[in-house]
């Protein structure tokens, strides 16, 4: 047996070295991201942005665990969307079939709108901004579904094959969405809600219309 022939001490003497190993590399991604991510925040500036993809693309739950030492879990979802929407920007202009992926909570608690295959079907009663939203995106190349959940998302992305998505939702579930379409290489784009929850959300309509007609 190997172990026989290692011994129980030099086995525990690998083991201790690996352990070392893997938490030295996890504090040189920690610093690495804590540089990237001032120059992000506080100079405007992406620094290696394809390093910093890799990191917040794999080791976010390491991040997200540092940045709760000093700040909040939205200032964390707060920077990855501002990074995800600074390094796909240009890719994502050039996407050929693009998809807004709005959530059925920015409808109005009244709304006659019915759900169907596709997510729910607006019938533009001016109750809430979504009939607005939709038209101005469809205006500009966008396909555009109302959904109520991942299911739905990952339906129309198996289906519909978007080369690019732009998602408005809260801020954790839109950094997990994004986090999910950049590892898979697709560009993406997010805005988050001003106001979040499962009735009556907001967002801010006029930069939300000013960006999908800046990136059609």
């Amino acid at each position: 047996m190997f172990f026989d022939g290692l011994g129980l001490s030099g086995f525990f003497e690998i083991l201790g070295l690996l352990s070392a190993l893997l938490i030295f590399a996890g504090f040189i991604i920690v610093v690495i991201s804590a540089i990237l991510g001032y120059f992000l925040v506080k100079k405007n500036k992406l620094l290696f942005p394809k390093v910093f993809l890799y990191i917040m693309d794999n080791f976010h739950p390491i991040l997200l665990k540092l940045c709760l030492m000093v700040g909040t879990e939205d200032t964390f979802y707060r920077i990855g969307i501002d990074f995800y929407n600074r390094y796909y920007y240009h890719s994502f202009k050039k996407a050929e079939r693009k998809v807004l992926i709005l959530p059925h909570c920015l409808r109005d608690i009244k709304c006659p709108a019915k759900l169907g295959i596709n997510g729910v079907e607006c019938v533009f009663c001016n109750r809430c901004p979504l009939g607005g939203i939709i038209k101005v995106a469809r205006d500009n190349n966008y396909e555009v579904y109302i959904v109520p959940g991942s299911t739905f998302i990952k339906r129309i992305l198996k289906e519909k094959k978007p080369t690019g998505v732009f998602g408005v939702s809260c801020y954790r579930d839109l950094f997990h969405g994004m986090n999910y379409l950049s590892r898979k290489g697709i560009p993406v784009q997010g805005q988050p809600l001003l106001k979040d929850g499962c009735l009556c959300t907001s967002v801010d309509v006029e930069e939300l219309l000013a960006r999908i007609r800046d990136t059609r």
